[in-house]
């Protein structure tokens, strides 16, 4: 018979056990790279939508410019909005690079958690 001692019961247990915390570990790591992918998904998003719309507020300012030379108060009216504009983008631009930073700030204590709980059961199981 192949269990002749509760030694050999104690390592097909370990087996398990070190299977099933792989199969948690995998599945673990699964999720954090859809969640960083995700993530810079968004990101790059929104960065093709800000730079979208700088491109259309470039082109307007420039036909409005030159279109209404002579009118000064609207070119400066439209100067303005194009600065808001930029403004804006730079807050958007800001604000995603943040919430990146969050995300990825996350991530990392994940990693470290894991690892630390790898460095536990290694200890554990020595």
């Amino acid at each position: 018979m192949y269990l002749e001692s509760s030694k050999d019961i104690l390592y097909l247990v370990l087996a398990f056990s070190i299977l099933w915390f792989t199969a948690f570990v995998c599945w673990a790591l699964y999720y954090v790279i859809t969640i960083l992918r995700d993530a810079s998904n968004a990101v790059s998003e929104i960065r093709d939508r800000i730079a979208a719309i700088d491109e259309a507020v470039r082109m307007v300012r420039e036909k409005v410019e030159a279109s209404f030379g002579s009118f000064g108060i609207a070119a400066a009216g439209m100067k303005m909005l194009g600065s808001y504009l930029a403004k804006r983008k730079d807050k958007m631009a800001e604000k995603a690079e943040r919430v990146a930073a969050k995300v990825k700030k996350k991530v990392g204590k994940m990693k470290r958690k894991l690892e630390e709980e790898l460095e536990d059961e290694s200890e554990d199981l020595m």
